[in-house]
C-alpha cells in the first residue's frame, strides 16, 4: 500500500487516462482501500449544483417552443401560398397582355400578317371588305 496519498492532480490524471501503468496500478490499489481518496475522486467527478443548473437551463427547451414553431409553420405557409396566389395572378395578366399584343394567333393555326384580310372561304376580300378595293 502507498503510504501517502496521490495529489489531487495525480488523481485527476489517474481518471483522465486510465492508462496500465506500474504507478496506475498502485493507486488503484490505493483509493480501493482508502476512503480519503475515494472521497476526493467522488469531489473530482461530482459536477457543481451550478453547473448542473446551467446545463439544464441550456438544454431544456422554452415551454412555448411547440406554440411557437407552429405559428412560424402556419406563418410561412400563408406567405407561401400569398406569394403563390401573386404569381398566378400575374401569370394570368401575362397571357392576357400577350394574347392581345402578339400579332400572331396561335390558336386559329395561322398568322396574320400586314396586309392579308383572313379567308374563311365564305366570300371574296372585296365581299369582306366592303368591295372598296
Amino acid at each position: 500500500m502507498i503510504h501517502r496519498h496521490p495529489s489531487r492532480n495525480q488523481l485527476q490524471l489517474w481518471l483522465d487516462t486510465g492508462a496500465k501503468r506500474r504507478s496506475t496500478n498502485r493507486t488503484e490499489r490505493h483509493v480501493a482501500e482508502c476512503e480519503h481518496c475515494q472521497d476526493t475522486l467522488e469531489e473530482l467527478t461530482e459536477l457543481d449544483e451550478a453547473l448542473v443548473a446551467d446545463l439544464q437551463l441550456a438544454t431544456t427547451p422554452p415551454d412555448d417552443l411547440t406554440a411557437r414553431t407552429h405559428s412560424g409553420v402556419d406563418d410561412r405557409l400563408r406567405n407561401e401560398a400569398a406569394i403563390g396566389s401573386f404569381l398566378d395572378l400575374f401569370t394570368i395578366g401575362w397571357d392576357v397582355a400577350r394574347t392581345i399584343l402578339d400579332p400572331a394567333d396561335e390558336a386559329i393555326g395561322g398568322s396574320a400578317t400586314d396586309g392579308d384580310i383572313p379567308h374563311d372561304g365564305s366570300g371574296s376580300a372585296d365581299e369582306i371588305d366592303g368591295g372598296t378595293r
